[in-house]
């Protein structure tokens, strides 16, 4: 006999999807682990269908008890750790399941571990700021920038990451938020190059655009796509290019602008 009701694994497996989906964990990877959940918990006939912005989840006891639930995932972001706390809890469960056959876990024990990757930060405002500075720096670098200019691109995406953090808080749009991103880097660079001489403003111009660049999301596109799931790998391929318009938009206007002012 189970040790959940179906109704608390159907809770359990969505949320172990809504935190992979949210961390931004392929979709195929996403129905692995909600079904591995289920299975371990005594629900193997389990059906599972995730896109980039919902979960579709199905559970039966193989008599006459059914629950399907489908649940909307608004936000994405990229938190690679988090990922991977998830599937180690998940395949600690599959282990002890070897053993035991169905796990002897209640559901609020689960939920406990959960809540804790879930509020778990690992790396603090500080560390995050300073990495984005230096990606925009090193970018700056890679093409061609000499190391004045890695460091007013480091201070560009310093700058840049502060100002993304407090926009985000408005709750905009993620083409909006790109394209609010993408001119703050222009007004950020052309701005620096009237404090420091001897700069090529276009190097950390486009140092300070690799923070943006949805490289997580061209992967999973891809390999979406590879594994079968065509609607997930047509979704964040057409997400991956909306983020791209975003930047060319947010950037190309600045400059004009930037122009049109100067003249």
């Amino acid at each position: 006999m189970p040790k959940l009701s179906i109704r608390e694994a159907t809770d359990l497996a969505l949320e172990i999807g809504r935190i992979l989906l949210e961390g931004g964990s392929t979709t195929n990877r996403v129905e692995l682990m909600m079904i591995k959940v289920c299975t371990c918990f005594g629900y193997p006939l389990t059906e599972a269908f995730v896109t980039p912005t919902g979960i579709f989840l199905s559970l039966s006891d193989g008599v006459n008890d059914i629950s399907t639930s489908i649940k909307r995932i608004p936000t994405r972001r990229i938190d690679l750790g988090k990922i991977t706390r998830v599937n180690k809890l998940v395949y600690k469960l599959e282990e002890i399941s070897k053993d035991e056959s169905i796990v002897n876990m209640s559901a609020a024990e689960f939920r406990k571990e959960l809540l804790e990757i879930e509020n778990e930060r690992v790396w603090p405002e500080w560390l995050k700021l300073f990495c984005g500075g230096g990606t925009a720096g090193f970018f700056c670098l890679l093409f061609g920038g000499s190391w004045l200019e890695f460091a007013v691109a480091y201070l560009v995406g310093v700058m840049v990451s502060i100002a993304l953090k407090y926009i985000s808080i408005l709750g905009i749009n993620n083409f909006l938020m790109n394209a609010l991103g993408a001119a703050l880097i222009v007004i950020f660079a052309k701005t620096l190059d009237y404090w420091v001489p001897n700069i090529r403003v276009d190097s950390i111009i486009i140092g300070g655009i690799m923070l943006l660049v949805p490289g997580l999301a061209i992967v999973n596109a891809i390999r979406d796509t590879m594994s079968g799931d065509l609607v997930s790998g047509t979704a964040r391929g057409a997400e991956a290019l909306f983020i791209a318009v975003a930047i060319a938009t947010g950037s190309g206007s600045m400059l004009k602008l930037w122009t049109l002012l100067e003249i």
